[in-house]
């Protein structure tokens, strides 16, 4: 029995490590992205370290390392504190890597304060999953696995498609398009809080609007660049439908305790994230030309790759790690393993992102791009991956919480006979 246990504890930790790398290793890529674009370069360091910043950025550079700490300590054994040494060489890790570069970048400058609140983001993500875990933890198998469940995946992958929102739109009306993307983070919340956690007494409304304001913070804030109106419209509409997705849950819950709320809740979020998968990638609508034109490259040749218009191009991608994610989840069940969701998910995606190119063919600025086609169905395929990775760590997790039960049980069973 104890070679039993400990297989099953190594199982849910080889699944742990497993999502943990996928999942660091999407925001460490998108986190790159975001603080080397435009990518220009040279061989030798274009300048020395600066000492200039302001509160902006340094908010910004806390919040962005947030995530970082939180999935770290996501993919830790159940009810281990925070590593606090690893977290903290984690983020300064990632954060020197990225200031070196910048070393030698015409258009960035390195700072060490940058280093420091890069690894202060870290810690205090790890700190805020710590505290997050320790409210939800009971004897309940699926409710104490809330904070790892695939539906919350989508949660964790929004917050970087945020930050390429903001930080693309270039302060103009596009950045609106961050508000559907937080109702469907509020949508998420809201069917979690009352689907599994609900039902205890401690998992009351203001537990939900404080989880629901503190993924406002972390994901529309550091795109935002201080737009308050922006933040604060983010905030009412995600805590608004937390709400009330909350109260239909429970309501539904009710009279149907043994419904599982996943398919609903895909089914309900889905129109919405068309909408904007849409709208952001035929922006300008008023941009549309007669001519129909296709490229290889991501961009037309006219097109300068500017800040903005890389942001831009990595959100339209990074929307499309959603799509497989969605897609996987949507037949999670139906799904036979790693090959039957590879082709489902291209299929699916492919098709997608092609009516999407075709499309585009008529903006001047964007054209049908054969790369772009290409990228996202490579993203889409990268989600789906990340959803078979956590719905195998889930029920690892599930597993080895019945043999320590079944374990309980037996040691009972003996100390009765003794």
């Amino acid at each position: 029995m104890p070679a039993t246990r400990f297989r099953f504890r190594r199982a849910a930790d080889f699944t742990a490590l497993r999502l943990g790398r996928a999942v660091l290793g999407y925001l460490a890529f998108v986190t790159s992205i975001i603080t080397m674009a435009p990518f220009r370069f040279r061989g030798t360091p274009a300048h020395g370290l600066t000492s200039i910043w302001n509160w902006s950025d340094l908010v910004m550079n806390v919040l962005m390392f947030v995530p970082f700490g939180f999935v770290y300590q996501l993919t830790r054994p159940r009810g281990a504190p925070p590593d606090w040494p690893r977290v903290l060489i984690l983020g300064a890790a990632l954060s020197a890597t990225i200031e070196t570069a910048q070393l030698f970048s015409l258009t960035r400058y390195t700072s060490l304060l940058d280093l420091a609140t890069n690894t202060v983001g870290a810690a205090l993500g790890a700190w805020l999953f710590a505290q997050l875990a320790r409210r939800v933890e009971d004897d309940t198998a699926v409710q104490s696995l809330a904070l790892e469940l695939p539906l919350m995946g989508l949660v964790y992958q929004l917050i970087p498609l945020c930050w390429l929102i903001g930080l693309g739109s270039e302060g103009g009306a596009r950045r609106a398009f961050v508000l559907p993307i937080a109702a469907l983070a509020g949508a998420v919340l809201g069917t979690v809080h009352a689907a599994y956690l609900a039902p205890e007494p401690r998992h009351d409304r203001r537990w939900l609007v404080t989880l629901a304001l503190g993924w406002v913070l972390v994901a529309v804030a550091p795109g935002a660049l201080g737009d308050l109106g922006l933040i604060g419209a983010g905030a009412t509409l995600t805590v608004g439908v937390a709400l009330l997705r909350s109260s239909a849950t429970a309501r539904h819950r009710a009279v149907h305790a043994r419904v599982r709320f996943e398919l609903p809740t895909l089914r309900l979020v889905m129109p919405v994230f068309a909408a904007y998968l849409a709208l952001s990638s035929l922006w300008p609508l008023d941009a549309v030309t007669p001519e129909w034109h296709w490229i290889v490259a991501l961009a037309p040749a006219h097109v300068e790759l500017t800040q903005p218009v890389v942001y831009r191009l990595l959100e339209h991608v990074a929307a499309f790690t959603l799509v497989g994610y969605m897609i996987a989840e949507f037949h999670g069940r139906n799904a036979r393993g790693l090959r039957d969701t590879t082709l489902r998910v291209a299929r699916w995606a492919g098709g997608i992102s092609l009516v999407l190119e075709v499309s585009r063919g008529w903006y001047p600025d964007t054209g049908a791009s054969v790369l772009m086609w290409l990228f996202t169905v490579v993203a889409a395929l990268f989600g789906g991956w990340l959803y078979l990775l956590q719905r195998d760590h889930v029920r690892a997790l599930v597993d080895r919480r019945r043999l320590l039960a079944s374990l309980a049980a037996e040691q009972s069973e003996l100390a009765r006979a003794a």
